[in-house]
Parts: structure tokens; sequence; C-alpha cells
């Protein structure tokens, strides 16, 4: 009997060493698949790290983010929408299991906004506002982190693009949203790029923000210095496009 359970317990922790393995690999591919540009197979193979290890902390958060970058690219509303569910899902799962993670709070964070385009009335307020919080609790966990500063910046924009008499009424009906404005928005972009210079988005929408400023020689000097910056994420190629377009008009 004892050598019986001596060998089932081997046998056990075979398939544990084993099963690590196979997800240490996995991740690893994953990233390269991300590095080279291939976010559906990235994501088949944080997918996969999930079924061996339903819990792990880096393909939930990751599984979570990318789901939302394929459901971006998305025309299909209905299929659209089915990504971003199930990054709202993988989101949730991650920062109940490791709500220390600034990761996880990233990933709810940029959830939330896409949650926020399926969502109307009060549950779009807080959603908006939701957005927010864990934006600023992943910059808490991780002040490093380029990332979440990237999001608040486009909070600010979004928030202030409503004008003061939709933000008025928001108010009446809903409550308020906290403080925003196009200053408080290039600040943030401002610093999520001097964290992480090579992220090409920044740039873009850091231009935007300046033109909303009227400060029109800034958005040019971001624009211009988009154009040279190699692509690093697979939708690179497209922003690069825009600010292309966007370059050519304030030019004009």
């Amino acid at each position: 009997m004892k050598k019986i359970l001596l060998l089932f317990c081997c046998t056990c922790c075979l398939l544990v060493v084993g099963w690590s393995q196979d997800v240490k690999q996995l991740l690893q591919k994953g990233e390269e698949f991300e590095a080279g540009l291939k976010d559906q197979a990235a994501y088949q193979q944080y997918l996969k790290v999930l079924e061996l290890q339903p819990n792990n902390h880096t393909a939930l958060y990751k599984a979570s983010i990318l789901a939302d970058r394929l459901g971006n690219r998305l025309h299909d509303k209905e299929q659209r929408n089915r990504y971003y569910r199930t990054a709202y899902q993988y989101a949730s799962k991650a920062l109940q299991l490791y709500p220390q993670s600034a990761d996880a709070h990233f990933a709810m964070s940029v959830s939330l906004g896409r949650v926020a385009l399926m969502s109307s009335g009060k549950e779009l307020v807080e959603s908006v506002k939701k957005i927010k919080y864990h934006a600023d609790r992943g910059i808490q966990l991780n002040p490093t982190d380029f990332r979440p500063y990237h999001v608040l910046g486009r909070w600010y924009y979004e928030i202030s693009s409503l004008g003061s008499f939709k933000r008025g009424a928001v108010k009446l009906f809903y409550g308020a949203f906290p403080d925003a404005s196009f200053e408080l928005s290039a600040k943030a972009y401002e610093k999520s790029l001097s964290l992480n210079p090579s992220f090409i988005l920044n740039y873009l929408e850091l231009a935007r923000t300046y033109d909303q400023l009227d400060q029109r020689s800034r958005a040019i000097e971001m624009l211009k210095k988009l154009q040279y910056l190699p692509a690093r994420m697979e939708d690179d190629q497209r922003i690069k496009e825009e600010g292309k377009k966007l370059l050519q008009k304030l030019s004009a």
C-alpha cells in the first residue's frame, strides 16, 4: 500500500513539473508572438496557459488586454462585444485573485473603457468613474508603469471632450465626474511618454491633446517624431497612418 501511495505521489509530482514546464514555454511563446506583432497567436497561447493553470496571473491579465485589442479591430458589433465581455471576465478574475497587482488594475481600466462603449445611462457613468479608479490604483502600485498614465490621459481627454453642457446633464441625472481638462490629459500623456518613449500611441494622443490646447507647433512636433518610430505592436502601423493624416491636416 505504501509503495502504491509513493508511486502515486511521484506521478503527481512529475505531472506538476511537466505542467509547469509547459506553462513556462507557453508564456514565453506568447511573449514572442506579441513581440512579433502577432496578437491573435499570442492570445491563443495565453488561453492554453489558462487551460493548464486557470489562476495564472500573467495569462489572465494578458488574455484580457489582448481580447480587448482584438475586439477593437473588428467591425462586427456582436463579435466585438463578445471579445470585450471576455476581456472583462479575465480582468475581473485577475483582480479578484490578485488585488495588489498593478497589471490586473491596468487590465481592468482598459476593459472598463470597452464596457463603457456597450453601456448607457447610469451604468455608463459608473464604468467611466471606475476607469479612473483602477488607473490611479495601478499608478499607486507601480509608479513606473507608463500604461495607467496613458489611460488617465485618454480619460481626461474624453471627459473634457464632452463639453460643459453634457457634463452638466450627466451631473444632473447621475452625479458628477471627477475634474477633467485637456491640461490634465496632456500632463498624463507626457508622464507616460517620459516613462516609455517608444510607445507610439502616446505621440498621436498627445498631438491631439496639444491641438485642443491650441498648441499646434507642439502637436506637429509629436506627429513628426511618430513617423520615425519603429512599430512595436500590431496596431502601430495603423496609428502611424492616422498620425500622418493628422500631420498633413495640421500642416496645411
